[in-house]
């Protein structure tokens, strides 16, 4: 029994306890010398292994010079000076590394050749980035070696490669010289692009194509195909593979190969959100109708404010990624503090991508509302022509650290067009995300512009008008609480929105961060009163698998009131 106890405390005993405990300093050197001598030193890598005693530990010190030399190399420090001390205090090891690096290894001569048939070719690089007097950086001549072959390689010279490539380094002067000789081979081109699939049109496929018969060859191209093959729905498997084996004179045919994606695909969801509480949506896509590339989408919606079910239906035209017509049918039951009624619409929209990643949308929507708001009630028709312009721009999905988004919207009807009453309307809004210092602090800010002209504010649908208040607009308060009241104080809309707002994020562990944020504004109007208000709080992100989680606790004020709400949204930061 007595030897079972002593088994047991043995086991219960830190397996750190077993080893040495071994500590190892670096000194003398700045921080990326210091980090890489500390990665090629066997003693830093092996310290915490309960294996390690004192023979082992001895050894792996009298290898340590050597490791710190080749550390140092790549850098262009040939001759360091270095003094190793190992001292132990019963159990306890401190190895200390006192280093000079010495004088560093500069270039005197750069011989840098290219030979084929790029040596005319004014895409091809005929300058290597090292240049004389440079300090002798091994892993900057790597990098550059690399970049300008890949470089070349895109611009079609499939078969480009370095005849000779080496660096002769002189430690008696500290001189190195580079010799590095390019060969280009031939410029190969793009031959016939062969579609392996029996579900599409042949000419409509043919549009995703992004080069002719006869273009320079291109990888980036033949990912862009893949990439926008893939994005369309149409196929669960894309295979983009350049034929080099079926070369003719200076010819690349390319296969691609697809297999069909299923036709319909359904789907049903929750969702919550303080602003429409907990959500059900039930959603049918169908990808593909004819073999021109057709595709509908129907989706049914569920939740306390509003209730919809609307369906829609897509043309691709000639740039089947860029430009396309949408026709739309939808059909709303809202029922908010601040609004009732129903909404029926139909509309079409030809969208279209623009330079530098902006998309308009020209679109013609015709509504018909039947509403209450506050004491208003009416029946209004409308006939809406509107030009929308959209650019969405990141550096990622998951925790963006550059982003922006903007929006513009131009839209009006009048009486003498099908229509009960006139208005014009403008609205813009913007967002913007930018990481601060290092990344782990995050800048996030966001506005809201929008006005209206309208000859008789009271005959204009709560649809058309503007509210504040909610998860996105002035946190403290609930979905479109804010905005001009009336006589019995009901909130009514008003014809001209401005809301801000300033976040301050910072990463706290994992997929984990906090905020703190202010919001201001309100919508107005010169008729009603409407006073601005303010939102301050704290914050919760989760990058969820599904997407961000935001949770907000706000206090929210205007005048002498004051509110306080919790905001949960799930949804993109952008």
């Amino acid at each position: 029994m007595r030897n079972t106890i002593f088994i047991l405390v043995l086991l219960l005993i830190p397996v750190n306890l077993y080893g040495l405990e071994v500590a190892v300093s670096v000194k003398g050197l700045e921080s990326q010398l210091r980090d890489n001598v500390l990665v090629y030193l066997s003693i830093e890598q092996e310290k915490n292994r309960t294996s390690l005693n004192q023979a082992r530990l001895r050894l792996l010190h009298d290898k340590a010079e050597s490791e710190i030399r080749e550390a140092l190399k790549p850098f262009g420090f040939f001759k360091p000076s270095i003094i190793s001390k190992l001292e132990q205090q019963e159990q306890r090891f401190q190895a200390t590394y006192t280093i000079q690096s010495g004088p560093a290894v500069k270039i005197v001569e750069v011989d840098f050749q290219v030979s084929g048939e790029g040596r005319e070719d004014p895409r091809v690089s005929k300058v290597f980035p090292l240049k004389t007097g440079d300090v002798l950086d091994q892993s900057l001549y790597d990098g550059a070696k690399q970049s300008l072959l890949s470089d070349t390689i895109e611009q079609g010279y499939l078969d480009a490669k370095y005849l000779q490539h080496r660096i002769l380094v002189d430690t008696v002067s500290d001189t190195a010289t580079i010799s590095l000789h390019l060969d280009t081979g031939m410029r190969l081109r793009f031959g016939e692009a062969r579609f392996n699939q029996d579900v599409m049109d042949a000419d409509y496929l043919a549009r995703y194509v992004p080069f002719n018969t006869g273009d320079p060859f291109s990888q980036e191209a033949l990912l862009n195909l893949q990439g926008q093959l893939t994005d369309s729905e149409y196929f669960k498997r894309v295979e983009v593979i350049s034929r080099r084996d079926q070369v003719e004179g200076d010819r690349v045919p390319v296969d691609i190969n697809l297999k069909p994606n299923k036709k319909n695909r359904y789907r049903i969801g929750l969702g919550y959100s303080t602003d429409t509480g907990p959500r059900l949506t039930l959603d049918w896509k169908n990808r593909r109708i004819g073999r021109r590339g057709h595709r509908m989408r129907t989706e049914f919606q569920i939740s306390e404010p509003i209730s919809s079910i609307s369906s829609e239906y897509v043309i691709p035209l000639e740039r089947p990624t860029e430009d396309y017509l949408r026709l739309g049918a939808s059909y709303e039951h809202f029922n908010s503090d601040t609004n009732q009624g129903d909404r029926a619409l139909v509309n079409l929209t030809h969208s279209v991508s623009l330079d530098r990643g902006w998309r308009r949308s020209l679109g013609l929507e015709y509504t018909y509302e039947d509403y209450q708001v506050g004491s208003q009630e009416g029946k209004a028709r409308l006939l809406v022509p509107s030009v929308d312009w959209l650019r969405i721009k990141s550096d990622r999905k998951q925790r963006i650290e550059k982003g922006k988004r903007l929006n513009f919207r131009i839209e009006g009807a009048s009486d003498a067009v099908l229509s009960s009453t006139s208005y014009f309307q403008l609205y813009a809004s913007g967002k913007d995300i930018r990481a601060l210092g290092d990344g782990a602090w995050r800048l996030l800010s966001r506005l809201e512009l929008g006005a209206t002209w309208a000859e008789d504010f009271t005959e204009l649908p709560p649809s058309k008008r503007f509210f504040a208040g909610g998860d996105n607009t002035v946190r403290g308060f609930g979905y479109q609480d804010l905005g001009p009241e009336d006589e019995a104080d009901d909130v009514i809309g008003g014809r001209y929105l401005a809301v801000g707002s300033l976040e301050i994020d910072r990463h706290i562990s994992g997929k984990w961060s906090g905020a703190l944020f202010v919001d201001a504004g309100n919508a107005y109007d010169q008729d009603y009163d409407s006073e601005t208000a303010y939102g301050v709080g704290l914050g919760l992100r989760w990058q969820s698998p599904v997407g961000p989680v935001r949770f907000d606790v706000a206090s929210g004020r205007v005048e002498d009131e004051q509110h306080w709400r919790l905001h949960v949204v799930v949804g993109p930061e952008l």
